[in-house]
This record gives structure tokens, sequence and C-alpha cells, in this order.
């Protein structure tokens, strides 16, 4: 049997779009927040968003959000671009 072997493949962005817009309203949410820290403050902000069902809200995805103290913000386990492979 061959070694297990991890690939990392960039989805189309039709494929992707659903996810990469939760991704978006998560980082919104976030970017929210941050503009309430004094300038120079680091943060993290964990968002969980949720959807109305007919059987209550459920949550639909978490995301870690963080902002460096420099004001740059970026996801959580998030790949450098070109990283892919």
């Amino acid at each position: 049997m061959a070694d297990p072997v991890s690939l990392t493949v960039e989805a189309t962005p039709a494929a992707a779009a659903p996810i990469t817009g939760l991704i978006e309203e998560a980082g919104a949410a976030a970017a929210a927040h941050f503009e309430q820290l004094p300038d120079g403050e680091a943060g993290t902000a964990l968002v969980t968003l949720t959807a109305a069902t007919s059987y209550g809200s459920v949550p639909i995805g978490m995301w870690s959000v963080l902002r460096a103290a420099d004001g740059t913000v970026t996801l959580a386990g998030a790949l450098e671009a070109g990283a892919n492979g």
C-alpha cells in the first residue's frame, strides 16, 4: 500500500463561492469588532455564523480572525497566496 499523501488543491471560484461568502461575512463581523479596539492593540475574534431553519438556529461555520498590532487582519489557518501543492 502506498503511503498517504497530503494534497492542497485550490477549488474553482464557482465551487468555493458559497464557502468564501461565509468566510467574508465572518471577516466583516470581526472587522466591525476590531474597529472598537484602540490603535495598536492586537485581538482575536471567534466568529460563529448561524442560519435559521425550521428546527431553529443552527451553526454553519466558525472562524478565528486575528488582528495584529499593526492593524493587519488575517484568518487563522489561512495559507499564503500561491502555497497550494
